[in-house]
Formats: C-alpha cells, structure tokens, sequence
C-alpha cells in the first residue's frame, strides 16, 4: 500500500512538471474559432502559421472569430476579449489581434504593448485593405492566412531594420522601382546592341521610295469621321494615416475597424 502511494505521489508530480513546462501557446491557441468557419485540419493549419509569425518577435499574432456581437462596438469588445483572456506576450501583453463577427459582419485590428510599436497605423491599414475584400467573398481561410503572413512579414521588417513598416519606408515601394528598373535596362542595352549593328541601312525620305513603280492617278483626301475615346481615371485612394501608431487611453492601437 505505501509503494502504490509513493508511486500516485510520483506520477502526479510528474504530471504536475510537464503541466508546468507547456508552451503558453498550448493553453491561450492563437487562432481561436469560436464560430465553426474552419474545420479541424484548417485550424490546425491556420494555428501553426500564426505561431510561426509570432515565434521570436516578442507580440502575439491573434486572429479572433466570433458569431456576433449584436450592436456592441467591435473595437471596445476586441479590447475586452484581449484583457478578460489575458492574451498577449510576456509582462506587457504585447500582440496583435484581429476580430472576425461573422454574424455581424463587422471586423477590427487592435494592437497593445509591444504591438503598438511594431505595427503602425499605416501598415494596420495596408493589412485591412487586403483582408476585407476577401471578407465581404466570405473567403474566411484566404482571409486568416493573408493576415497572419502580413503580420509575420511586419514583424520580420522591424526585426531586421530595427524600425516598423510606415508610410515613408514602404516595403513594396523599392521592389517596385526595382522591378521596373530591371527589364528596362536590358531592353536598354538590346535596343543599342542592335542599333550599331545596323551600318548600311539609310533612312528613306520619300513613300515612293518604298514602293516603286507605284503611283496614284487621283490623291484626294476626304474627311470622314472623329473617334473620340473616354478613359475612366478613378481618384487615387490616399492613406489616413501621417505615419506612427497612435493610442486610445487604454493604451491600445489598432484601426476603428468597420463592416463588410
């Protein structure tokens, strides 16, 4: 009897050392579906990108999907939701969550401690400009994964150059001019290659002169019609935000979020 004894106090204090040594992540999930929009493996999928995004960087990358939230403002529940869970990393609670009310329709970015810095107000709207498309499609999977690659992407700029996408540092602006700027060059260089292999030909002045023997008894020129040609130019879209991340007195960032 005092063997078995010894053996129950044993395998529950074994017990109770892995319980204690469990990653954070195994007991606060990341991705957290309380709606049923995703199935097991998706989640599975959606969980394991998120913490991949998170891993390293100090803030917690949260996709949060809820049912609905009737006439409450998403932004005030978002912010409830992250304190009463006590979701964020280390001391500060840094991290970033976006909350999905499908029966709502409503959606919203929130940022707190560690997060606030990391993502601006400019780069929050960047992410929101291609997630809520894809929301309005109901194209929840597609929507959940381009957040947590943007998030993962943020993270890994302000890791690496010690300071967080914003309005005058755009990742996408020098991979564009370096797109355009590249063929250009080679075309450059093609066209010149062959312009100086072209030693005999001389330039012809005359149209007869393409074609011989050729000539028109009547030249008339006769007006017949105008074609007019009407290009919609839709106004550019231009960002709301002057750069940095501002602060509600909560101590919160993010976006006011909206419909879709």
């Amino acid at each position: 009897m005092k063997y078995c004894k010894k053996l129950f106090a044993l395998l529950a204090a074994a017990l109770l050392c892995m319980a204690l040594t469990l990653p954070a992540g195994a007991a606060a999930p990341l991705v957290r579906d309380e709606c049923g929009i995703f199935d097991a493996d998706t989640l599975a999928d959606l969980e394991e990108e998120a913490e991949s995004a998170s891993d390293g960087h100090g803030v917690d990358v949260y996709f949060l999907v809820v049912d609905s939230i009737g006439d409450a403002d998403q932004r005030e529940y978002a912010k409830n939701y992250y304190i009463s869970n006590g979701l964020g990393y280390g001391d500060e609670q840094s991290g970033i969550l976006f909350l999905l009310a499908v029966g709502s329709r409503k959606y919203v970015t929130i940022t707190y401690g560690g997060g606030v810095t990391a993502f601006t107000d400019y780069r929050i709207e960047q992410q929101e400009d291609e997630i809520v498309p894809l929301l309005s499609d109901e194209e929840w999977e597609d929507a959940a994964d381009t957040y947590i690659e943007m998030c993962g992407e943020a993270l890994d700029y302000y890791a690496d150059h010690g300071e967080p996408i914003d309005i005058d540092n755009d990742v996408g602006l020098g991979d564009l001019m370096v797109a355009m700027l590249f063929p250009l060059g080679i075309s450059a260089i093609i066209c010149f290659v062959l312009y100086s292999q072209m030693k005999t030909a001389k330039r012809k002045t005359r149209a007869d002169e393409y074609m011989p023997g050729f000539a028109l008894r009547v030249k008339r020129d006769r007006y017949t019609h105008t074609t007019r040609e009407r290009v919609y130019d839709p106004p550019k879209k231009e960002s709301s935000s002057s750069g940095g991340s501002s602060t509600d007195s909560d101590g919160f960032g993010g976006s006011s979020g909206g419909s879709f």
